[in-house]
């Protein structure tokens, strides 16, 4: 998953106590970090279409091997599921890209919002 958030205390230097924060993710890299009780936020400027690519690239080329370990552990389950996935996959990956695409795309206009808004 390209985006996910997370839970975790932390201090919060503008509450001056340890409290609930948001965490959010980008390819396993924090985006920004919003206080649950103040929301006082701080965002890292990230390349979005960058790690965009980088995810892709990671699940393509991890791929040979994600199918090499699913045959080890059922061959036969693989071997019978084997046409149908062929068939499906072009059309899950399209659903998939097209899904995060538009991910990163309303990540870098709310970023781009939150800096007008800044200015």
């Amino acid at each position: 998953m390209l985006f996910h958030d997370e839970e975790a205390m932390l201090f919060c230097m503008h509450c001056q106590k340890e409290t609930l924060h948001d965490i959010q993710y980008m390819n396993e890299i924090i985006s920004s970090i919003e206080c649950t009780e103040c929301h006082n936020q701080m965002s890292i400027d990230i390349d979005a279409m960058n790690q965009f690519y980088h995810y892709l690239y990671e699940r393509l080329v991890s791929k040979p091997g994600r199918l090499t370990e699913e045959a080890r552990q059922d061959f036969s389950k693989f071997l019978a599921t084997m046409p149908m996935r062929i068939i499906s996959k072009p059309m899950r990956f399209t659903n998939e890209y097209n899904q995060m695409n538009k991910e990163v795309k309303d990540y870098v206009s709310r970023v781009k919002q939150d800096e007008d808004q800044n200015d």
